[in-house]
């Protein structure tokens, strides 16, 4: 006889909204740590015609359990769960998870489980029901505690358990010198220490310093700044991970760009993807562990806020139908199944229509594109092919808490503080996305002519400053100076536009401070698009199409002006930047060297300046 399964089902309301208890609850890692459940050890995918699950194992109380972990399934700010298949110990099988619905005052929490023991093992039945409905409980206890500390600690209300392996000492030293040498507040070296101190092993492994500012409420440059300091003083180390364009997980590793490969692999969606800097090469920051020794254990693996852009994920049988309500923001969505990474647009659009209809087929998706009605929508799924198929709907656009190489190597204090973090010789990584700004004197020779090599090249080193300034206020940063020339690396055209206008903006202020005869005028030409990144000497470099292109566009300009290509400029972005300066366009056409046909252009000028 089959032993009966243990059905455990406990429920509370409370007073926060559905979202911020998914916001809480969604965070299975966190949660599971907190309510002590053991670390997991988790294997690779394993995906045939009908299957889809992970290998894990782990430890209870002695006992050794593996099982077969299927992906969770989940609708943003209503449900959860996940099933697991057990090949070893008293379990035969568990799903689990959580249900929220609206309540007068707040939402109203189910946490349930429901197991089934081996055959053979019936008479630990008794006490597999005990830990069962003591972890259940354990859930809202969590919940309970997070609405204590909503009352007590406002600004940082996540449980946790004390943290353990501080060397408190060492770490008072260090605090006193990343204090002394950082351009950061002593409140922002307080917020990092505090979470050292207070934070899960987790919350202080591979933070992404954007992430951390933004729930701190304070200016990420200045937190990224603290992070970096911090890491020199011996607070901190830096990590690189690779992270999956499709999954938005990190996938691979590195201490130091120079070991970056131009391809990784992505077990997941079972495919290999090729290193770029400016998107999937993420910057992030661990405790360094003379500081405090965390663990970095894995609890689990694929909850809901392991991947937040994704609103609904389900798991589909061959030729199984799933309908469920949701509510989809206003802006742009696709719906993915896993592995073969078929997609389909999701558009918003008032006129859509609120039900959604989905099949998958053989060959893909059986529709190119859908309309809906942002809004609750009644969706429907279907999965027509002969392979189980796990469905996605997911955001399109990417979170902006990622410090990317390209944007981070763009920083002053990263390069001087960190001039050993280059490519490998000789190892070409792509940037799909840059803006590179060329600037140089106009009459430079006359100046040098004029006052003297001397007092010339001081000059020169006062505007080389100058526009330090002007870009990192727009962080932006200098690539190499070529004699009186600067090449400069921005993370996005508006950037560098904003950077731009301000030297031509401000050069008249910073050349009263020079008392030369003549001004110094500056000529500027920018471009943005893909790029190559190498280590040119120890130091990166840039090359390219993109980049030729941008030095050719300078050197048309005039001198108190900027150059920049007509379809740059036309660039809505770019459009929403000028709208408030004070500088005409001036369209015209030029050839550039090796470029064969004519390239239409754009200068912009001060109103008035000629």
């Amino acid at each position: 006889m089959a032993p009966s399964p243990i059905r455990i089902s406990i429920e509370k309301e409370f007073l926060i909204s559905a979202p911020q208890m998914w916001e809480l609850l969604g965070n299975t890692e966190h949660l599971n740590r907190t309510i002590s459940l053991p670390a997991v050890t988790y294997g690779n995918p394993q995906v045939d015609a009908g299957d889809f699950y992970r290998s894990a194992s782990a430890r209870v109380y002695g006992i050794s359990l593996s099982w077969k972990e299927y992906p969770f399934e989940w609708v943003r700010n209503q449900r959860y769960s996940v099933l697991r298949v057990y090949e070893k110990g008293p379990l035969q099988r568990l799903w689990g998870g959580i249900e929220l619905e609206p309540a007068e005052a707040g939402c109203r929490v189910r946490v349930f489980a429901d197991i089934t023991p081996r055959r053979g093992w019936a008479l630990l039945g008794p006490l597999l029901r005990a830990y069962s409905r003591k972890s259940v409980r354990r859930v809202l206890a969590y919940c309970q505690q997070h609405m204590a500390l909503r009352e007590e600690k406002p600004d940082d209300p996540l449980p946790r358990h004390p943290p353990r392996g501080i060397h408190a000492r060492h770490l008072q030293r260090v605090k006193e010198k990343v204090v002394a040498e950082t351009p950061a507040r002593p409140t922002v070296v307080d917020r990092l220490t505090d979470l050292i101190e207070r934070g899960s092993d987790e919350e202080v492994l591979h933070m992404r310093p954007y992430a951390v500012a933004h729930r701190w409420g304070m200016d990420r440059e200045e937190v990224l700044r603290c992070f970096l300091y911090g890491t020199v003083a011996g607070l901190l180390e830096l990590d690189w991970e690779l992270m999956c364009p499709n999954c938005r997980v990190p996938k691979v590793g590195f201490r130091s760009l120079s070991q970056l490969t131009p391809r990784f692999h992505c077990d997941l969606c079972g495919t290999d993807y090729e290193a770029d800097l400016d998107r999937v090469t993420e910057l992030r920051v661990s405790v360094h562990p003379t500081v405090r020794e965390a663990e970095d254990a894995v609890y689990c693996i694929s909850g809901p806020m392991n991947t937040p852009h994704v609103l609904v994920q389900r798991n589909l049988p061959p030729g199984e139908s799933y309908e469920t309500t949701t509510v989809l923001p206003d802006e742009a969505l696709r719906a993915r199944v896993l592995r073969h990474n078929h997609t389909i647009p999701l558009t918003p659009d008032p006129g859509g229509s609120a039900g959604l209809e989905l099949v998958y087929g053989e060959g893909g998706w059986q529709a190119k594109q859908i309309a809906f009605q942002p809004g609750p929508v009644q969706l429907r799924w279907r999965n027509a092919s002969d392979a189980v198929q796990i469905a996605v709907i997911e955001k399109l656009e990417w979170d902006d808490f990622a410090v990317t190489a390209a944007g981070v190597m763009a920083m002053r204090e990263f390069r001087t503080l960190f001039s050993s973090e280059v490519l490998d010789p000789g190892r070409e990584i792509g940037i799909r996305n840059l803006c590179v700004l060329f600037t140089d004197l106009k009459r430079s020779t006359q100046l040098y002519e004029k006052v003297g090599d001397a007092p010339a090249f001081g000059h020169v080193r006062r505007h080389f400053d100058f526009l330090i300034e002007c870009f990192e206020r727009h962080k932006g940063g200098i690539v190499k100076t070529i004699g009186d020339a600067v090449m400069a690396s921005f993370p996005s055209p508006t950037q560098a536009l904003r950077a731009a206008l301000e030297v031509q903006t401000a050069i008249d202020a910073f050349n009263d401070t020079l008392s030369l005869e003549d001004n110094i005028v500056i000529k500027i030409g920018l471009h943005n698009g893909a790029a190559i990144a190498v280590n040119a000497n120890g130091q990166m470099d840039y090359f390219g199409r993109m980049v030729n292109i941008a030095a050719h566009i300078q050197g048309l300009s005039e001198g108190g002006d900027i150059v920049m290509t007509r379809n740059l400029f036309e660039e809505p972005d770019i459009q929403a930047v000028l709208q408030d300066a004070p500088f005409e366009a001036e369209l015209f056409g030029a050839p550039l060297k090796g470029i064969k046909a004519e390239m239409a252009l754009c200068r912009l000028r001060r109103r008035g300046r000629r």
